[in-house]
């Protein structure tokens, strides 16, 4: 039987001073963030997550966003080369833990990677090539994996997985508006229509999907696809330009 362990990182007392886009005018509350983040680790368990919870690291303020540092593989961990150097350093502590599970792989120096550009599906592997991701992060993933790896255009967000998520069951959330989509038709798609910006940036863990609180329209829509919805304040992460899958990296343990 496959175990989930989902690694999460509390928030430190400097996350107020997390990379944003949002106006100065919407600080973040950080003592509200902690309580976020505990309803969101709560989440993972009802979707029978092991939950592995790392300490805060007050000298990065982005650091509860640990999926940018990590992308999981079938055979390896690969430590992504973060283009913010404010954010590299982050993952020494998160490759501690992660290696006792699966070898750490490092990148070229040419390559720029977050982990939040990284879409993986069963058949394919997609890469987004935004302000964060370069295209040698395409090339570098692809000599590490039997699957295709396929860039696609991030046109507006922060990352591909900002506009775009997989589901399971061949089935995409995605905001079409903000991602080249020629390479995702071959896919189910779940529209998110005018909701919340961050409604596409789901988390499915089996059968359970955790999603930003957006619209009770667009978890109808993936409740009918047969999965289970969680609905989860995040507001002070989405001031920060994070969603649900930033907050964590899932690993499948056979």
């Amino acid at each position: 039987m496959t175990k989930i362990i989902a690694f999460v990182r509390r928030p430190g007392s400097s996350f107020n001073q997390a990379i944003s886009a949002k106006p100065k005018n919407q600080p973040i509350n950080v003592k509200l963030a902690c309580l976020q983040h505990d309803r969101y680790i709560v989440a993972l368990e009802e979707a029978n997550a092991e939950v592995v919870s790392l300490p805060a690291i007050n000298e990065y303020p982005d650091a509860p966003f640990l999926e940018d540092t990590t992308v999981i593989l079938d055979n390896t961990a690969v430590a992504c080369p973060n283009k913010e150097k404010s954010r590299r350093g982050e993952g020494t502590s998160i490759h501690n833990k992660i290696k006792k599970y699966k070898p750490i792989t490092t990148l070229p120096d040419s390559v720029t990677l977050d982990g939040g550009d990284v879409l993986n599906t069963e058949e394919k592997i997609f890469v987004g090539i935004s302000d964060r991701t370069n295209m040698g992060a395409v090339d570098a993933l692809a000599k590490l994996t039997k699957k295709p790896v396929v860039p696609i255009k991030v046109l507006l967000g922060l990352h591909l997985k900002t506009s775009v998520t997989y589901l399971g069951k061949n089935t995409l959330i995605l905001n079409s508006s903000s991602i080249d989509t020629a390479a995702l038709r071959g896919f189910k798609w779940i529209e998110t229509g005018k909701a919340n910006p961050y409604a596409a940036n789901c988390l499915a863990i089996g059968n359970t999907v955790l999603m930003s609180k957006a619209s009770n329209a667009l978890a109808d829509k993936i409740h009918r696809r047969g999965f289970k919805v969680l609905e989860l304040d995040i507001s002070e992460f989405e001031k920060a330009d994070g969603g649900i899958t930033c907050l964590s990296i899932i690993l499948n343990e056979s």
